[in-house]
């Protein structure tokens, strides 16, 4: 007679270790304040871009504004593609990588909302408005991102 003491079958411990890391409580907390980073940025952005060009979302200059927001949010979704792809194949992270992720993310969203607020005085306003539109867009797909894991069945 084998006795394996209480242990899980082989084939089980690999669910056990994978329920131990993937912590969902705090991935969902960590993800809720990634998106709220994200909106921030977002929001930052769009009202700093605001009010370096007057009457910005109208007319003309809309179109570059959308044009640099969807830059900012297509080039966020590409580079984080391999979360995307994890979350629409409903393969988990654990919450090490995930929580490596978002601050490797938040920090690059905050080095680019630095990047379009420290230009304002330096470089012409069509530039800075560009970056800070291309920030907006890229923290609104952030922000979409972790709306994401809130979803459910979504997949």
């Amino acid at each position: 007679m084998t006795r394996n003491w209480g242990l899980p079958a082989r084939d089980a411990q690999r669910a056990v270790h994978d329920a131990k890391t993937a912590k969902p409580l705090m991935t969902l907390f960590v993800s809720a304040v990634f998106g709220v980073i994200g909106a921030a940025v977002a929001a930052m952005s769009f009202a700093e871009a605001r009010d370096v060009i007057a009457n910005l979302f109208h007319g003309g200059s809309l179109v570059a504004a959308v044009v640099a927001a969807g830059f900012g949010c297509w080039s966020y979704v590409w580079l984080a593609r391999p979360r995307f792809a994890a979350q629409f194949s409903g393969v988990s992270d654990g919450f090490s990588s995930l929580l490596r992720f978002y601050a490797r993310a938040a920090l690059a969203l905050a080095v680019l909302l630095s990047v379009g607020v420290a230009s304002i005085g330096f470089a012409p306003a069509v530039v800075t408005v560009l970056i800070l539109c291309a920030s907006g867009g890229a923290g609104a797909a952030a922000a979409f991102q972790t709306v994401l894991a809130f979803v459910p069945h979504y997949e």
